[in-house]
């Protein structure tokens, strides 16, 4: 049988480890650069790496467009598959009226559109360079 004290090891783990595990960072050191750049909160107040996170806690991550809030729902200290990753933590989506999501979809839809054009500036690539050099004749 199972002492309190092993039940509650099982129940936290340190911040970066949880991200990783649920694959909201690619690496741990990713993780950790994550809140060491002061952009994860846990409940509000900005962690280090090495903050042990609970059930039920709130992670609220910012990125370089948006922020992204979770609430934990579980812990794991081993790798896992991405689908029983995303049963961890359930992600609080804010609530759009129907003008402001009308205007984000033409927002991302325009960023697609500008990123496709973008794509074809600058060097070229390998291939574009050999139909260029079979075009002038080389």
């Amino acid at each position: 049988m199972k002492s309190s004290t092993e039940d509650n090891t099982i129940q936290k783990i340190r911040l970066d480890k949880w991200l990783k595990t649920t694959r909201l960072a690619r690496t741990r050191s990713q993780a950790e650069k994550l809140c060491e750049a002061r952009r994860v909160k846990v409940n509000g107040h900005t962690v280090k790496p090495s903050k042990l996170i609970h059930i039920g806690d709130t992670i609220t991550i910012r990125y370089k467009t948006r922020n992204r809030s979770f609430e934990v729902l579980g812990i794991t200290h081993k790798s896992i598959a991405a689908e029983e990753a995303r049963q961890l933590y359930a992600e609080h989506l804010p609530k759009l009226s129907e003008e402001s999501a009308k205007l984000l979809e033409v927002y991302l839809r325009q960023d697609r559109l500008t990123r496709r054009q973008r794509k074809n500036k600058g060097r070229p690539t390998k291939k574009e360079r050999r139909q260029l050099e079979k075009l002038r004749g080389w």
